[in-house]
């Protein structure tokens, strides 16, 4: 089995310049509004994206979208693709054999995974490393029962029922600009599942690299 990380990049806008017709986008769609578009100059977006989101009008903002690719666990999936005005490509595990990938099975860390994590706050360190080795025990338990089914013959629709919520799966993702707005600020909120709070850190770092500064910054520990 293989133990990695959640990970996010941005698949489109692929550069910086692509990320900021985005943002012209939303200033052509939002200035119809007022008529004003005799405004509009080479970096008049950024003062008009905020007039929109101070004024909380954000349905302009809609004209602007992002595509990722995202590679997290199936309780994370199933978290976010709750979300509306957002289109998902998920990776199929009624199609896919897990277990063909080299060195086996891909599941995802735990964030607890023994060692301290600002998410989860724990601090009593025999307790996490007896639940990381609880969490090993079980991901090898898992993967060994898909193999000696593969092998007797199960197709993947049905070998798929003993694999966990720390199976890794990939993602796509396609949202508009406002709806990314509010999935980021619901699901980086101290309230939210804390492996949704990482990977929400991780797909704010890589939006600042094709739409700086429109994700706001957001307190990580507790």
């Amino acid at each position: 089995m293989r133990i990695i990380d959640q990970s996010v990049e941005v698949i489109r806008p692929r550069t910086l310049d692509e990320g900021i017709d985005r943002f012209r986008c939303i200033e052509i769609a939002g200035r119809n509004c007022w008529r004003s578009e005799e405004k509009i100059t080479e970096d008049s977006y950024r003062r008009f994206l905020e007039v929109l989101r101070t004024k909380g009008h954000e349905s302009p903002i809609e004209f602007g979208d992002i595509m990722y690719g995202i590679t997290t666990s199936r309780d994370v999936m199933a978290e976010l693709t709750r979300h509306r005005h957002a289109s998902f490509a998920i990776e199929s595990q009624r199609y896919v054999n897990e277990s063909k990938d080299e060195g086996g099975i891909k599941f995802i860390r735990p964030l607890f995974y023994k060692e301290f994590d600002p998410y989860y706050n724990y601090n009593n360190v025999d307790k996490i490393y007896e639940a990381s080795r609880q969490w090993d025990d079980a991901m090898q338990l898992a993967e060994d029962a898909y193999e000696r089914m593969i092998i007797m013959g199960m197709k993947n629709q049905d070998a798929r029922k003993v694999l966990p919520n720390s199976t890794a799966c990939k993602i796509v993702m396609k949202v508009n600009l406002r709806e990314l707005l509010h999935i980021y600020d619901l699901r980086s909120s101290p309230a939210a599942y804390p492996e949704m709070r990482r990977l929400m850190e991780l797909l704010k770092i890589e939006t600042d690299k094709v739409l700086p500064g429109f994700l706001p910054e957001k307190e990580v520990k507790q």
